[in-house]
């Protein structure tokens, strides 16, 4: 299964962006997208900015997965990861 993450655009150069994602820093390609600025939320797929949200969309997305982590946890313990 595949899935975008959302992060927060932290850095921009061009056509190549750094992208904070649950406290990891990740670079990014963001052609697909040229109108991103620094401080945009977007979503993150196989190393390609796809598309802006919204903060209330990055926030909820977040909290999602951390759910998903934490119910994962209680499920497989360590053998979830």
């Amino acid at each position: 299964m595949c899935l975008a993450v959302a992060g927060k655009v932290i850095q921009l150069e061009e056509h190549n962006a750094v992208v904070a994602i649950e406290g990891n820093q990740v670079e990014v390609t963001a052609i697909l997208i040229p109108e991103v600025k620094v401080g945009d939320h977007v979503l993150v797929h196989a190393g390609f900015a796809i598309t802006i949200i919204s903060k209330d969309d990055h926030d909820a997305q977040c909290e999602l997965l951390r759910e998903a982590e934490a119910k994962a946890q209680a499920l497989f313990g360590d053998k979830g990861q």
